[in-house]
């Protein structure tokens, strides 16, 4: 007997991120197994195993977990594909990831790589809330003309030099 996710576990809000009370662990493996969906044709527990550096038994635990859940789609020893509602979870929290990393790279001057690493454990704590006005400060920074915009030249300027200049 397979258990859907009730309705009241996957919520959308007005920007169309997706919650499915998961682990940050299970988070993970939804965001993994979508990425490889795009990079494969079909999607095996050992290509999720080396992508996540995890032995294949726990796979194959994590995707039981998931299968009762309604998020993937998945037999023993067959292929692994996210059903329809894993799909908008996995969509869901790769635009979590990169609005968080966008905004650190951009706005915060962070670098790439720890930009990656910040976001990755970031998009499992942050509310959408909080998501959705970083992406509304981000639109209203780059919707802001150049010449005006000089608190974040000042910011650029004092993350280099630690000194403060007057934003007016």
């Amino acid at each position: 007997m397979m258990v859907k996710t009730s309705e009241s576990e996957i919520r959308e809000n007005e920007r169309g991120y997706v919650s499915a009370n998961l682990s940050e662990s299970m988070e993970d493996y939804i965001e993994v197994i979508g990425k490889l969906e795009q990079e494969h044709k079909a999607v095996r527990v050992k290509h999720i195993a080396e992508m996540m550096k995890v032995k294949m038994p726990s796979v194959s635990s994590a995707l039981s977990v998931l299968k009762k859940k309604g998020l993937v789609n998945y037999e023993k020893y067959d292929y692994v594909e996210l059903s329809q509602k894993g799909r908008k979870v996995a969509r869901s929290l790769v635009e979590r990831h990169e609005a968080l990393k966008h905004f650190l790279v951009s706005i915060l001057h962070v670098n790439e790589d720890t930009a990656e690493e910040d976001a990755c454990g970031m998009e499992h704590h942050v509310s959408k809330e909080t998501v959705d006005n970083i992406l509304k400060f981000i639109d209203f920074l780059e919707g802001c003309p150049e010449s005006e915009n000089i608190c974040m030249k000042n910011f650029r300027a004092f993350l280099e030099t630690g000194e403060r200049q007057p934003c007016h």
